[in-house]
């Protein structure tokens, strides 16, 4: 049986990155309205250009394309595994589910997976469909082996820009001010949706928080996945010397996609654990 793997532009990686890995992008809306694919022809530049000038909004995937996108596998291929954006994050799953088990075409040939998964998560979870199906695994028990993987990981999310937070209105200007003046860092954790966890007094502090978190949570860890926006080199330096620090080493290392960086902006690392 041959299977191909399907996800969104919330996977970091490229298409080339495994065989018969398709990517289908997700939207990103400035404020005058034009939705604007999220593919290989918005550039990082362009589009840091409009995250430093205004609010950004993103949705799901059209019907109408990921019906298309289907349609166009499944010329070549037998089922399609679609592992999306987290459903915490977008209706994309909750979309592309409904679609798969309501039209006839796509029943028992096209499988949602709840990834609980964005950017570096992402990756992981392609990596394991990627393997299970060279193990000859179905469509069906790759669902619940997904499943089970995204219970597996311990993400925080650490912003140290707060500018696009305040401006999208998920932290208030008084709240971003106070946290500027006090030298406040915000420690998010993210598990398939993100919710607020700590705060530290410092951004070096934050980190080094994150990481005993991630230490304590997943037991004799030894590597971190690492994903960020745009920060100086310093700062970034400062990151992988914490982490190098903490008797880590880094896995994954990976620019945050568009669709993340739109809600968290500038200066935000992502550090992940699994468990095994």
């Amino acid at each position: 049986m041959k299977i191909a793997i399907l996800t969104d532009s919330a996977y970091d990686g490229k298409a080339s990155d495994f065989k018969d890995l398709y990517i289908i992008p997700l939207m990103i809306t400035p404020e005058e309205g034009n939705q604007i694919y999220d593919d290989d022809s918005l550039t990082k530049d362009e589009f840091y250009k409009l995250l430093d000038s205004q609010s950004l909004k993103t949705s799901q995937t059209a019907p109408g394309d990921m019906m298309a996108m289907w349609d166009k596998l499944l010329v070549d291929y037998d089922q399609v595994i679609f592992a999306p954006i987290s459903s915490g994050l977008s209706g994309q799953f909750n979309l592309a589910r409904m679609l798969s088990e309501t039209e006839e075409a796509y029943k028992g040939k096209v499988f949602v997976c709840d990834t609980k998964g964005v950017s570096i998560i992402l990756q992981t979870v392609i990596r394991h469909i990627a393997f299970w199906i060279a193990e000859n695994k179905t469509g069906f028990e790759i669902l619940e082996l997904v499943k089970e993987l995204s219970t597996k990981f311990t993400t925080f999310i650490i912003p140290k820009n707060l500018e696009t937070l305040k401006r999208g209105g998920r932290i208030s200007s008084t709240a971003a001010a106070l946290a500027k003046m006090l030298k406040i860092t915000p420690i998010l954790r993210y598990n398939g949706s993100i919710d607020k966890e700590d705060t530290a007094r410092t951004y070096k502090k934050a980190i080094v928080h994150a990481l005993s978190m991630i230490k304590k949570e997943c037991k004799n860890i030894k590597v971190v996945d690492v994903a960020y926006s745009r920060f100086d080199q310093e700062d970034l330096d400062l990151i992988i010397k914490l982490i190098h620090d903490e008797g880590l080493t880094v896995g994954l290392y990976s620019e945050l996609t568009n669709v993340i960086c739109s809600h968290t902006g500038r200066e935000t690392v992502a550090l992940v654990g699994w468990r095994n």
